[in-house]
Order: structure tokens, then sequence, then C-alpha cells
């Protein structure tokens, strides 16, 4: 039985007609009524009642005009599907995702697509470091990373394809208590005696803060190192030391803590979306481009190495600098 002896048998059935039920389809009469002859034959039951003046479905040809209908409801729907998935239109994308990303472009984002695009369903998880949100995508437990470069680590795969996303200035983060908390902004020479709370370094997040320290002639203490950056504020708060954080990680309204800017200007790597340059479905796509859309970006995404080798380039030129 083939999908087509269904159609023909449903167009019978509406029109109660073999001419009228052949033109509704598209063909000839006489091949028309051999379809459904076929169709008995392979059932082994008479479906429809041959009369003068046109055709009546028989008890058999009834029931089995109901289980038609459905199949037929039921591969239509799968076919409408099947291209809305084609078109990036429905879908579940799984994206491990640091916590500045929450407080940034994942909002504004998942916003417009939840009015384009209802039935793509983003599934966001955070990790505490781009490593981690790395190497989920590359062994395919997650489809998309929010990290900051690099991304290699010395360990380039080629593998990946990033989208720089925004830039951000460091900020320090300090105990509303502390004799800078009352300074608008921190001139970096003052940090000279202060104890830090620290990403992992392998992280790379204070690669652009050890080069403006270094540029003022010091290296930074560290009192510890923690894991994510909400676990970094709570050790400020408790009085372990001081930290940096990407401006996105600021929290307004603490009690316990404050943030401020640092002089000159020190940024933070960019927040970039990351995900397999080999993953080729739509959905994908139309999530990436949608991101570019909402923050106005016109950059194309990347290779992993020429985004690393950007953040690199920009880290040696500002070292020059100072």
């Amino acid at each position: 039985m083939e999908l087509r002896h269904l159609t023909y048998f449903l167009a019978l059935a509406e029109h109660r007609h073999f001419g009228r039920a052949a033109a509704a389809v598209g063909i000839k009469q006489p091949p028309f009524s051999q379809q459904i002859k076929q169709l008995e034959q392979e059932l082994g039951v008479e479906l429809v009642e041959r009369l003068p003046s046109g055709s009546e479905l028989t008890a058999a040809g009834r029931t089995f005009a109901e289980h038609a209908r459905m199949v037929h409801t039921a591969v239509e729907r799968a076919r409408a599907e099947t291209l809305r998935a084609a078109r990036g239109e429905l879908g579940q994308i799984e994206i491990a995702t640091l916590a500045s990303a929450f407080t940034t472009v994942l909002p504004r984002t998942l916003r417009v697509l939840r009015r384009r695009r209802p039935d793509l369903v983003v599934h966001p998880v955070e990790y505490s470091r781009t490593a981690a949100g790395v190497r989920a995508v590359l062994e395919g437990t997650a489809d998309m990373a929010f990290g900051r470069p690099p991304l290699s680590n010395g360990r380039e795969t080629g593998r990946l394809l990033a989208l720089p996303l925004m830039t951000e200035r460091t900020m320090l983060v300090l105990p509303r208590e502390h004799p800078l908390a009352s300074e608008p902004t921190v001139r970096i020479s003052a940090l000279v005696h202060q104890k830090f709370v620290l990403t992992p370094l392998e992280e790379r997040f204070p690669r652009y803060f050890h080069l403006a320290c270094a540029a003022a002639g010091f290296e930074p203490a560290i009192a510890g190192t923690v894991q994510g950056i909400h676990t970094v504020v709570g050790m400020v708060a408790s009085g372990l030391g001081i930290a940096v954080a990407p401006e996105s990680a600021v929290v307004p309204g603490r009690l316990d803590v404050v943030f401020r800017p640092i002089a000159p200007p020190v940024p933070a790597p960019p927040l970039s979306l990351i995900w397999r340059a080999d993953d080729r479905r739509a959905s994908i796509a139309t999530f990436w481009q949608l991101i570019r859309e909402v923050l106005k970006i016109e950059a194309a995404p990347v290779s992993e190495q020429e985004f690393d080798r950007s953040y690199l380039t920009a880290l040696r030129e500002r070292q020059g600098a100072g």
C-alpha cells in the first residue's frame, strides 16, 4: 500500500464519483479506477459500491476512510514540520552559558526568538568556565556555548566557529566597607598592595587586567581562586579580598559589595557565541543570525584560530602601547 492509494481513496470518499475524484487528484479515470481496485485487492475487501450514478462506500470502506484520514493528516503534519525544521523554525538548542550571558545578550535574544520562532526552544545551562562550555560543544552535550577568548587554550581543534557579541570594561569588585569603595573610579596604581580573588588562571579571563598591572609596575597578589563569578563576588563580600569582573557581572542593589571602573580603562575579553563548524542545522543558523540581528552585529562568524589570533593580537598591541 502506498500513500497515493490513500490519497485517491479519500478523494473518492469525498466526491462519491470516480470521474470527479480522478479530476480532483489530477489523473484520468481509468488509471484512477485501477488504483482503487489494487487497494481493494491488497486489503481483500470491497471498499466501494459502484452505482450507475456514482459510488458509495461500503461499511468496510467507511471504516478504512476514518483510518486513512488519520494517516493522511499525520503524514501532512510530518511533512509540514519537516519543512519548518529545515527552515530553522522548530527544534531544540542546548546552550552552555556563562553567567554574564544571562544578564546581557540572552534575555533580549530569547524574547525575540519566542515571538518569531515560538517552536524553536532554547535550553540554557550555566557553566562557570568557558573551557567547560567549549568541551560540552565539542563532545556534543551542548549545541552552542557562550564564552570568552581564548577558546583553544593552546590546543586549537579547528572544529569551532565563534561570533564576538559584545565588549565590556573590567570592573573592580570591592567590599562596601573597603577604603577604595568610596572612589567613583579606582586608579590601577592604587591596587599595588591589594589581594585578589580570581577565577581559574587557565581560564585567561584576567589577562587584560594582569597586563594593566604589569604596565603599572606590579604583579597582583592572589588571595584565592574559585570557579565562577558568583562565587568570586561572594568571596569578596566575605572579606577574602577584592576581585575583577566583566561589566556584565555588575549586580545593582547589592548591599555588601560595590563595583567600580578602573582607570585607565581595562577591557574584558569579548563575550562570544561558539558552535561546531560542521553543525549545519538550520536551527543553529537561525539562532546565531537572530542574535546578530538583535545586537546589531555586522561581523560574521570566524574560526576559533582567527578568533583567538585577534584576541592575542589585541593583547600584544595593548602591551606594546603600555
